[in-house]
């Protein structure tokens, strides 16, 4: 029987069980940036949100995660976008954005890492700051909202708010494995039975699940989707496209609250229905 580790439980959020926030920053400067690979910022920052609230959560997250059956790999269960804004520039390895807002949204299937989040994004401060020691960029927290979560059903289309990443390891390498490649859309769906496993306790029972990327989306852009993000030294590369998802709802849901694909608690597998 799978099963997940006891000391945190998998409960709703609240009563309406929504399981996204979103932040919405404002630079405290007219114009604020970070280098372009900034997930291990925003991943870090969100470990110390969580360690504000209880160390002992955030070293069982960090350190072990959760797991499933005698597994040795644990999964962290949550995912995040990249920061959005509509006044954005990329320069070189830097990014800006320029006064205004910012919007970032995190999401769990998890009620202790929820929890844990919103407590200590409350006791962290007004201001937070994002970026390498001795060159952050400063954000005044102007709200925190829950998000209501979409109606699942076994045909959904959505867009990337992060890019979307699978692998497939071999004894010298690590292969990412690209839209329209064999393999693509079953290691989607095999990353996501693990999850859903996990989170509920049990098997699913029905596990079909198919992944379409939108062609004419690709087409416009001559295929260039791939987004290649270095997290601490480790380049990752990820996709960024609308794409439909065809299968048992609970899988797409499972998706939806702790991200499509692998590595979501490093920025990646976060999306949002397109309606």
């Amino acid at each position: 029987m799978w099963h997940s580790l006891s000391l945190y439980r998998f409960e709703p959020y609240c009563s309406g069980g929504e399981t996204r926030i979103k932040l919405t920053l404002t630079p405290t400067t007219k114009t604020v940036s970070l280098p372009i690979s900034y997930n291990y910022f925003l991943t870090s920052l969100i470990y110390r949100f969580i360690n504000t609230s209880s160390q002992d959560y955030s070293r069982f997250l960090h350190d072990e995660g959760y797991r499933l059956g005698e597994s040795k790999k644990g999964f962290k269960l949550f995912t995040y976008s990249m920061l959005q804004s509509e006044k954005v520039k990329v320069t070189g390895d830097r990014i800006s954005f320029d006064k205004g807002p910012v919007t970032w949204q995190i999401a769990s299937p998890v009620d202790a890492f929820l929890q844990h989040l919103v407590t200590g994004v409350f006791a962290e401060g007004q201001t937070v700051r994002i970026g390498p020691e001795g060159g952050e960029a400063a954000f005044i927290i102007q709200s925190v909202e829950t998000l209501p979560k979409p109606e699942f059903r076994q045909s959904m289309r959505f867009t990337c708010l992060s890019p979307l990443t699978v692998s497939k390891a071999s004894e010298t390498h690590c292969h990412y494995i690209r839209p329209g490649e064999e393999g693509f859309s079953e290691a989607i769906g095999n990353n996501l039975i693990k999850k859903y496993n996990i989170v509920h306790g049990k098997d699913i029972e029905n596990a079909d699940l198919g992944v379409n990327i939108d062609e004419d989306y690709m087409k416009r852009r001559n295929g260039k989707i791939t987004k290649n993000i270095n997290f601490k030294g480790t380049n990752i590369i990820g996709f960024m496209a609308p794409f439909e998802v065809v299968g048992n709802p609970e899988l797409i849901e499972t998706g939806y609250e702790a991200g499509f694909g692998e590595k979501g608690s490093m920025g990646f597998g976060m999306v949002k229905e397109i309606v």
